[in-house]
């Protein structure tokens, strides 16, 4: 008997289109490189107060293709449903078989042609998971770029009114009261500073731990999608039908 496909599992294998809810994380960044230079005197000032220039080592700690790395998604779920397709034809060219062949050895071929379905649909499921699993790492470290660049932007406002502040300062000579009152504010702004690095890399370990978690999940997905493959006999020789 002739088999024909109910579906063609190729239609599934294209490349990945653009990412649909996903920001860059470094487009943040680059909105506050746009305004002022990382290594400008500017952020030199915030370094008096930090450990490291607050632009430079976001940029290091968020570098990386992330938006090829959030296409992968849909290439796992795209390859998910190439399989979920095959199982398809085989489920309906066994189907087929079994109008046509009786016996024992058909109720064999059946059983495995059975067996090779639920084991590509098991594998289909897997590949989607491992798909929503690079789609939340990268969704992660979207949401990170973006609350990092509003940290950025509190210290470049904070930045601005102690520079303000401390210019007119010494430009009015203000002493006394009105001094103590710029000092005052340079302080409050100098604590907005701490706290927004603070904040940033809190935002910096919680975005490492979802990836580290995403990875301990995709090894596991991978791990059970090669054990269903490497687990399912394959038959030993062809079959030949006595009435062929």
């Amino acid at each position: 008997m002739q088999f024909t496909d109910v579906v063609q599992p190729t239609e599934y294998l294209v490349p990945p289109r653009k990412p649909e809810e996903f920001t860059d994380p470094l487009l943040s960044l680059n909105a506050v490189c746009d305004f002022l230079s990382p290594g400008g005197w500017f952020l030199k000032l915030a370094e008096l107060m930090l450990p490291k220039n607050p632009v430079e080592w976001a940029q290091e700690q968020l570098a990386g293709d992330w938006a090829a790395y959030a296409k992968c998604a849909e290439s796992w779920q795209r390859m998910g449903r190439a399989c979920g397709a095959v199982a398809r034809n085989v489920e309906s060219g066994g189907r087929g078989i079994a109008r046509t062949w009786d016996g024992n050895a058909a109720e064999a071929a059946l059983l495995y042609f059975d067996a090779l379905r639920k084991n590509l649909e098991d594998v289909r499921e897997a590949l989607d998971r491992m798909g929503d699993e690079y789609r939340a790492v990268a969704q992660s470290i979207s949401l990170t770029g973006q609350a990092i660049g509003g940290c950025i932007s509190a210290m470049v406002d904070a930045l601005v009114t102690m520079s303000i502040t401390a210019a007119a300062t010494a430009a009015l000579g203000w002493t006394g009261c009105a001094a103590a009152m710029g000092y005052a504010i340079g302080a409050m702004e100098a604590q907005v500073i701490l706290k927004e690095w603070q904040r940033m890399t809190r935002l910096i370990g919680a975005a490492q731990l979802a990836v580290n978690s995403g990875y301990a999940v995709m090894g596991h997905i991978g791990g059970e999608v090669m054990a269903k493959l490497n687990a399912f006999p394959l038959p030993r020789a062809g079959y030949d039908h006595p009435a062929v």
